[in-house]
């Protein structure tokens, strides 16, 4: 029986530090997200360059992640994981001498490599780490640090850039990106298996987890146009600025993981999913109809509850869908379908705006 407890432990150290290293990785990516557009604007970009950064990034972390897969499985989480936390290190010191604008970037579209590297080997890792019993409950909890970057990180970037200026915002995200590693490093739960597979094209993808993969797109597609947009429509309607609406979404988030994470374990995923997305629906729909602060703050809830239900339990969906013989399939599918969101739901979202003169 003291076994079996010792087994089912969800609160480890390895578990705590896993938990650390994915909101630190966030950060540095929260902190550039907003900022760094204005970066390309200093060094005399324009708004064609800014969407090609953006894009490089993105579309870099989304190509390399099949490959980036494979050498988790077969180098392992924790090589992979500090190869890639180096290269998020290294790669904003390296932003302080950019001689102009292709040489960011190609920087840019580095760290989006990197990124794809550090996030996928951790999160691959911490299914690892999490008992299968409390597997819910755990992602949950893992998610809370990604939930809590995206309330923290973009305004403290766009603080410190503001305040002075983009040399220190370099050097705390190089050293938020140190600070995973040295966290990382300490991790002592190494209990997976290393494959000696060779490298081929068609075993990078994983069939099962396809239904989690599109329904995480559509769902963070929809999600996307409204964390990016959100600030710009609350000034247009003149209602409080996008960082309160953050806020609210970030705390419905972390309520919903914290007191729904046993829920999903004993009575399963439907009733979460359902209501996600009924939630992501009425959210948008109070947003969009209702301009006055107290929908406004609704649908910032209604939408953190949706993002706090549905997220976690596509990534849980997408890992026990993955075939026994690799753990990259099904986390690698749901994790293209969570970034594609910052390529595609950005476009329809800003075509949108601009026919709507947001």
């Amino acid at each position: 029986m003291k076994g079996t407890t010792t087994q089912d432990r969800l609160w480890t150290g390895s578990f705590l530090r896993i938990c650390l290293v994915n909101l630190f990785i966030f950060v540095n990516f929260h902190a550039l997200l907003p900022t760094f557009p204005f970066f390309v604007t200093y060094l005399g970009g324009d708004a064609v360059t800014i969407g090609l950064a953006t894009a490089l990034f993105s579309i870099a972390s989304i190509v390399s992640r099949p490959f980036v897969g494979w050498l988790i499985d077969t180098r392992g989480r924790y090589a992979i994981l500090v190869l890639g936390l180096i290269g998020m290190t290294l790669i904003p010191m390296g932003y302080f001498v950019s001689a102009g604008i292709a040489t960011a970037v190609i920087l840019r579209t580095a760290h989006g490599v990197f990124h794809a590297a550090s996030s996928n080997a951790s999160s691959t890792w911490v299914t690892d780490i999490i008992p299968h019993k409390r597997m819910g409950e755990g992602l949950g909890m893992y998610g809370l640090s990604m939930a809590i970057s995206t309330a923290v990180a973009p305004a403290l970037g766009l603080a410190v850039m503001n305040a002075w200026g983009f040399r220190p915002l370099f050097a705390i995200a190089a050293l938020t990106a140190l600070a995973a590693l040295l966290t990382g490093m300490g991790i002592r739960s190494r209990n997976y298996a290393v494959s000696d597979a060779p490298l081929r094209i068609r075993e990078l993808f994983e069939p099962m987890s396809l239904p989690a993969a599109v329904t995480q797109f559509f769902f963070m597609m929809a999600y996307g146009v409204v964390e990016v947009y959100v600030a710009i429509y609350a000034t247009s309607c003149r209602l409080p600025g996008g960082g309160i609406y953050f806020i609210f979404i970030a705390l419905a988030t972390v309520a919903t993981r914290i007191l729904l994470g046993r829920a999903v374990d004993r009575y399963g995923e439907a009733r979460l999913v359902y209501t996600g997305n009924a939630a992501i629906v009425i959210g948008i729909l109070l947003l969009v109809f209702a301009h006055n602060v107290p929908c406004y703050l609704l649908s910032a809830l209604l939408l953190g509850y949706s993002f706090g239900a549905i997220q976690p339990l596509l990534t849980d969906d997408g890992d026990a869908r993955r075939s026994t013989r690799t753990a990259r399939g099904g986390k690698l599918h749901v994790f293209r379908g969570f970034r594609l969101r910052y390529c595609v739901g950005r476009l329809p979202g800003r075509r949108t705006g601009e026919a709507t003169g947001l």
